[in-house]
């Protein structure tokens, strides 16, 4: 009886892909539930992006240091986008001329849905990112805020202060 797929073991395929992404001594992921700042064997959301070294660990922290700018900057987008929607005109008061500006609105509606999933959705991401319990993914995290704040907040007219799960 084969019981390699129980229990955390590998098969021969998962072997040869954790060839392509071993730096070193293979061993699981550490998924604490309480804070730590310990960095090693580290998962960040997914499998694959397994630490498995300290430049690998400052690699990985960049990336979600960039992840949470970005998030950011979706955010600011998302402000912008509601802020065009606002000044279009309403169904009462429609002048002849703006007629093909309120046509095109459903279209406008279709797109602010498509940015407020994407920004929920990247929440979500984030807050899993922020769910490691690393202080230094969390700081990660918030210091890409905090830079997308300060890069893209006043560019995109007014974007909400409040946050979605980070």
């Amino acid at each position: 009886m084969d019981h390699s797929q129980h229990m955390g073991h590998t098969s021969s395929d998962d072997i040869e892909m954790d060839f392509l992404y071993d730096f070193g001594e293979s061993s699981p992921c550490r998924t604490p539930m309480l804070f730590t700042w310990d960095s090693k064997d580290l998962c960040i959301v997914f499998d694959w992006w397994h630490i498995r070294s300290g430049f690998g660990f400052l690699v990985s922290l960049l990336a979600v240091l960039f992840l949470s700018l970005g998030y950011e900057y979706v955010r600011a987008i998302n402000g912008a986008v509601d802020s065009d929607a606002e000044t279009l005109p309403g169904p009462s008061g429609m002048k002849r001329d703006e007629r093909t500006t309120y046509g095109r609105r459903p279209q406008l509606r279709i797109l602010r849905a498509a940015f407020y999933a994407l920004q929920v959705a990247y929440s979500f991401f984030l807050m899993l990112v922020f769910m490691t319990y690393n202080g230094w993914v969390m700081l990660a995290v918030v210091g890409g805020a905090f830079s997308g704040h300060l890069l893209w907040s006043s560019r995109f007219g007014r974007s909400s202060r409040g946050m979605f799960c980070h």
